[in-house]
């Protein structure tokens, strides 16, 4: 009953409300609880007002329940303990399969606390192929003649060892030199992990970031006032870069924050700890985004990742792929924060983005608001997207969501039906910003194209292998925008640079202005630097470059 009233009121903070929400958490006590849904829906409401607390009582009670949550979860019986599996609640298992790139992290975090889910089978599909890598030539013998399962060789190979079977596989997996390899020999590998939270600090009852100062809910949730598009070009005040030591605390937040809920992206996998943003929005929340790792960067776009926390504590996540002045970029707010501030989030995000980046256009896939994805449809994410300034970028489908748009305002009670919001979820949608243009869109229909091109610029440079082909591109491109040597450039740069070459040569820079060509060598430098919002920056400055492939794009379609 307390649990189930608690999460009831969570997001509201009225005062009445505000000293019901005290009430309860003192009454929470020593009392146990015998059923494992009263137990997340409790463990739910906590974590919720840990993020958005009323005031320092509020905060000083959720963080002591949230600290004494593993008590609670081993009074549970067993049968009911088995139900929190995968809730991630501390003292609780996570199951999963988990990439190389996030497995490596688990290793490194919490060695001891993951361990191989041999249940279902002794011999995953793929581990045959890891093991045969890791054999001396005396071993190969016992380990082919079918006497033995792959999880019996590894306890025979790492019972001298400290840690688990886990520990030990990736230790041996290690060999920097051969990283590509073994992350895509383990990716193929469904290999499923057991991970005990027991005591764990990357729990969703713990997993915070630290923070100097907690700030109280007086106002309650707030909302998009005015208008968001004017709201997105408000300069941030606050906006500082982590040292590298904060950045890889931020990225072990955001790692675990996914890690624990079945999720991962590229965003946090790969993220540069020298390169991590923060954007403060006011109210003890902050954005946290995050450049690549430059081995990991696409040759022409800028892919970025966030992370929302509120006082420290993760609340979502998301990612934006910029290319010139556009961001195709999503939201999601994790379960135990829906409810709160949503659409005010989303706004803020579009403005840290703006900031950092410079982007003008914001583009939202169809699949986020129900193209192809039923639970988006029901939700009425269309409309979600709709009051802050998105539009259908088909003009038929603009219409029909203008009609719609005004039987809503005039009838509170109306509903589109499902029908008329699957046409609606037909096509994308776009946010677009004062000055930005039509002209200035990559369609992106045209990334294969884009790619189609720097294969044909490859093959017509010639040379005994297409490595060498590659090489040639880039020295060509060079000289035709007045790079007289690379031999100051650092590694990264250059081979940033030999990535993204072929892309550039396409757009046939050698008659370009001065000016172009000096800000194509700079933004060039760039893709390999220790910042690439700074790329994204030049990038969208660069019109030459934006026009020229956009022409060349054209004429590869009419071919």
């Amino acid at each position: 009953m307390i649990a189930r009233r608690l999460f009831t009121i969570r997001n509201r903070y009225d005062a009445s409300a505000a000293a019901e929400k005290l009430s309860l958490l003192k009454e929470l006590g020593d009392d146990n609880f015998s059923k494992a849904a009263e137990l997340t829906k409790l463990h739910s409401a906590l974590c919720f007002i840990r993020a958005f607390p009323d005031s320092a009582g509020h905060y000083r009670l959720v963080r002591k329940e949230l600290g004494s949550m593993e008590r609670r979860v081993e009074a549970l019986s067993r049968a009911e303990q088995a139900k929190l599996t995968d809730s991630g609640i501390i003292g609780t298992p996570v199951h999963y399969e988990y990439s190389y790139e996030v497995a490596n992290w688990l290793a490194r975090k919490v060695p001891g606390a993951v361990s191989i889910d041999w249940e279902d089978t002794d011999d995953p599909p793929g581990l045959d192929q890891i093991l045969a890598q890791l054999i001396r030539p005396s071993e190969d013998e016992y380990l082919d003649s079918g006497l033995v399962s792959g999880k019996e060789w590894i306890e025979l190979a790492s019972e001298n060892t400290r840690g688990t079977d886990f520990d030990w596989l990736i230790a041996q997996l290690g060999e920097e030199q051969n990283l590509s390899m073994w992350a895509q020999l383990y990716n193929q590998t469904e290999l499923w992990l057991a991970w005990d939270l027991s005591s764990s600090r990357f729990s969703k009852s713990l997993n915070t970031f630290p923070v100097k100062q907690v700030a109280f809910r007086h106002n309650g949730m707030r909302r998009p006032l005015g208008s968001p598009k004017r709201e997105i070009m408000r300069p941030v005040e606050s906006v500082g870069r982590l040292t590298p030591r904060e950045g890889a605390k931020m990225i072990d937040v955001a790692m675990a924050a996914l890690a624990v809920r079945h999720r991962e992206t590229l965003h946090f996998n790969y993220a540069n700890p020298r390169e991590v943003y923060l954007a403060d929005i006011g109210d003890g929340v902050v954005i946290a985004i995050f450049g690549l790792r430059e081995r990991h960067r696409y040759p022409i776009e800028c892919t970025m990742g966030y992370l929302l926390l509120s006082n420290g504590v993760p609340i979502g996540y998301g990612g934006g792929s910029i290319l010139f002045k556009q961001n195709n970029i999503g939201l999601n707010i994790f379960d135990e924060y829906r409810g709160s501030e949503a659409a005010f989030l989303w706004v803020q995000v579009m403005r840290a983005y703006h900031h950092v980046t410079g982007c003008t256009r914001y583009i939202a896939n169809a699949y986020q608001f129900g193209g192809g994805n039923d639970e988006a449809l029901k939700s009425g994410a269309f409309w979600f997207y709709y009051r802050l300034g998105y539009r259908p970028v088909e003009k038929k489908i603009r219409k029909l969501a203008k009609r719609e748009f005004v039987k809503i305002k005039r009838n509170r009670n109306y509903r589109s039906d499902i029908k008329i919001l699957r046409r609606l979820a037909s096509c994308d949608m776009h946010l677009t910003l004062p000055g930005a243009k039509p002209s200035d869109l990559i369609d992106e229909r045209w990334f294969e194209t884009i790619s189609m091109l720097a294969t044909k610029e490859i093959a017509a440079a010639g040379g005994p292998t297409r490595k060498a082909a590659a090489i040639n591109v880039a020295k060509q491109l060079a000289t035709d925008i007045g790079i007289r040597s690379l031999s100051g450039w650092s590694a990264p740069e250059r081979r940033a640079f030999e990535g993204i070459a072929p892309i550039a040569a396409s757009t046939k820079p050698r008659n370009w202005s001065p000016e172009a060509k000096r800000a194509m060598r700079q933004l060039l430098r760039a893709k390999g630097g220790d910042s690439e919002a700074r790329f994204a920056r030049l990038l969208g400055r660069h019109e030459t470059f934006l026009s020229a492939l956009r022409s060349a794009c054209r004429r590869a379609a009419l071919q």
